[in-house]
């Protein structure tokens, strides 16, 4: 398999949400990506990969079915990537169904995230934590796009995801299935007095501006991590991961 000027252009083109949805793919870059890949390869459609990255890494490569690799100039991985420094490879993937169950244990839900580092990152967090489903609110980044997968170091492909759901519908079918509704906010009672007995849902807001009034009034109780220096916030992606690990130590004892 080689790749022609118009699939570079496909291929390409796929940094854009329009693309990703009208296709159904969106592409991962990068060693890690690959290595979290080999271990679920059912997203996987096809593999671009440069000679070099190709001789570094045959024990990697050779966990796909040959037919999924194609070689490509290193110039043309270049002229596909989003990253500045690509690595030599990209894999083009099959985005997950639309209607994905609400599975595991704290959900997470995420309302207006605008920064795709942050999510990315809070998406390799709840992985890292065994977290449940992880569930992005409508305005917000698209889960599925470069950035977002990078910042995800594979977890992308181990949790999860649901978005573009509205806030209200989601959150009531969560109360509806049992589950506790816990808002991180700057405004709430320490986090430590969060009673993870039951299984619970962690909801955060955007990154400038927290969580909308209605979310507040929603949930069920609303928990704060507080500063103990001069700093006037955490960052969203450091937070999540305070509060998470203290559910996962919670579960696990």
């Amino acid at each position: 398999m080689s790749i022609t000027n118009a699939q570079l252009r496909w291929v390409k083109s796929l940094a854009k949400k329009s693309a990703r949805v009208e296709s159904g793919r969106f592409f991962a870059e990068g060693s890690q990506s690959l290595k979290v890949l080999a271990r679920n390869p059912h997203w996987v459609e096809t593999i671009y990969v440069t000679d070099d990255f190709a001789e570094e890494n045959s024990e990697l490569l050779s966990q796909f079915r040959p037919e999924l690799l194609a070689r490509v100039e290193s110039e043309q991985i270049d002229r596909m990537a989003d990253a500045n420094s690509p690595q030599g490879v990209m894999a083009i993937c099959k985005l997950p169904a639309d209607d994905s169950d609400l599975i595991g244990e704290p959900i997470v839900y995420l309302e207006h995230i605008s920064d795709p580092g942050n999510l990315g990152t809070i998406i390799r967090t709840a992985d890292a934590s065994g977290a449940g489903t992880v569930v992005i609110g409508t305005g917000s980044v698209d889960a599925f796009s470069p950035k977002v997968v990078r910042s995800s170091a594979g977890s992308i492909f181990n949790i999860p995801i649901i978005q573009d759901v509205e806030s209200e519908a989601v959150l009531s079918d969560l109360r509806r299935q049992g589950y506790k509704l816990f808002a991180a906010d700057m405004n709430g009672e320490p986090f430590q007095e969060a009673n993870l007995d039951k299984k619970h849902v962690w909801v955060f807001g955007n990154e400038a501006h927290g969580l909308s009034q209605a979310v507040l009034d929603f949930v069920d109780e609303t928990f704060s991590i507080p500063i103990y220096g001069k700093a006037e916030s955490l960052n969203l992606s450091v937070a999540a991961g305070v509060v998470l690990y203290h559910s996962a130590f919670s579960k696990r004892g």
